[in-house]
């Protein structure tokens, strides 16, 4: 076997052996990732704690750390600081230079539940009103305890805890009927329902569908989070739909992303190599134009040769028809002089076939026709040479 074959297939084994040791090493790690999730009654955290149960029952090296916090401002935060990979945030809190956009996860709905017997029947302007800012333990102790009218919340319709809320203090919904103008002020906003009987069925809390202004929870990863693990976890999400419902009805309403137009983030690039999965290839959006090219090609090209080939013949003739003049002239004359003038030309000639044959302007088929010619010729004027000498 030659020395540099066997050198090239050393090399390739060796380059196998190192791939296989690289992949089986990364299929024994674990990486790990951590979620800032939001309150531990919320869709998010219900939802972030499904996604990792998912994750991890199908691709057992990903495993990721679901964290409660207090809310988006907080996950978005700690996004921003890198003390978490993942957030769950609601998309009208202001995004950040190094967060990134994976997918919507479900509408949350803004919630305003009075206490019977407040009287509100309305969301009117701010100075009719005090806020105060609470935990949601403090809140809902405040509104059975009577120390409050109502309380906010940001929450998917039918939430437990809204519901608990709801029965602990007889409490009941308002409406919030101007959620066209709020979105004028806050985009990320849209109109939106609490259904009919979301909270009770019999008698229907709320009694009809009720009015009110709906945020898209959204799932977002810091920028610097690798784009395969990214594109693994959208996986879960699209094509591991009915093991996250199996876990929380709220992951039935995750949907592919605007790309930015209403929540103002760019997509990770790992969640759009995930979306662009079934998008056409270069070749195959331009089949047909690829197609007359290559027809193009293969026509000119064929024509190049033909040009080629003919030019190569033309000059092998012009060889050979020298050659047959200095034999005819040879063969008549008994001038020894003039014999070893044509072995002279003879030689030159062979030179500029040889230049030619190694330029390229000459194949070996017509080197070969050319050189049995030249042998023949240069035959007949030695022998001539010597019969005029004698």
């Amino acid at each position: 076997m030659p020395y540099r074959l066997r050198f090239l297939i050393i090399a390739l084994i060796v380059a196998m052996a190192i791939g296989l040791a690289y992949l089986a090493d990364r299929r024994g790690q674990v990486v790990d990732i951590t979620v800032a999730a939001g309150p531990a009654d919320g869709e998010g955290f219900q939802v972030a704690s499904a996604i990792a149960e998912v994750a991890h029952r199908y691709h057992p090296g990903l495993r990721l750390s679901v964290l409660e916090t207090r809310g988006s401002v907080d996950n978005m935060r700690l996004l921003e600081e890198g003390r978490v990979d993942l957030a769950t945030v609601q998309a009208n809190i202001p995004g950040r230079p190094g967060v990134r956009l994976i997918t919507a996860l479900y509408p949350d709905a803004l919630q305003l539940i009075a206490r019977q017997g407040s009287g509100i029947q309305s969301v009117s302007g701010p100075n009719d009103f005090q806020a105060l800012p609470m935990s949601n333990v403090a809140a809902a102790y405040a509104m059975q305890s009577g120390a409050v009218d109502a309380v906010f919340r940001v929450r998917t319709p039918g939430n437990t805890a809204v519901r608990d809320l709801i029965e602990d203090s007889r409490a009941y919904l308002v409406p919030i009927d101007q959620a066209e103008a709020m979105k004028l002020r806050w985009p990320a906003l849209q109109p939106g329902w609490i259904p009919k009987g979301s909270y009770r069925g019999f008698p229907p809390l709320p009694e009809e569908d009720l009015p009110t202004a709906v945020v898209q929870s959204l799932l977002v990863a810091r920028t610097e989070l690798d784009d395969e693990i990214v594109q693994t976890i959208t996986q879960v999400l699209f094509e591991r739909s009915r093991d996250l419902v199996a876990i929380t009805p709220s992951a039935g309403f995750v949907a592919a992303a605007d790309g930015g137009r209403a929540t103002f983030l760019p997509m990770h690039p790992g969640a759009q190599r995930y979306y662009d999965r079934e998008k056409p290839s270069f070749l195959q959006e331009n089949a047909e134009l690829l197609a007359v090219l290559l027809s193009v090609a293969v026509l000119t090209g064929s024509g190049l040769i033909q040009l080629i080939s003919q030019r190569r013949k033309g000059r092998l003739d012009s060889y050979n028809h020298r050659i047959l003049a200095l034999y005819s002239d040879a063969s008549e004359t008994t001038d020894p002089a003039r014999l070893i003038q044509h072995r002279s030309e003879l030689m030159r000639l062979l030179g500029q076939v040889v230049d030619d044959a190694e330029e390229g302007r000459i194949t070996p088929e017509g080197f070969h026709i050319f050189s049995f010619t030249w042998d023949a010729v240069n035959e007949a004027i030695s022998e001539r040479l010597a019969a005029t000498e004698s």
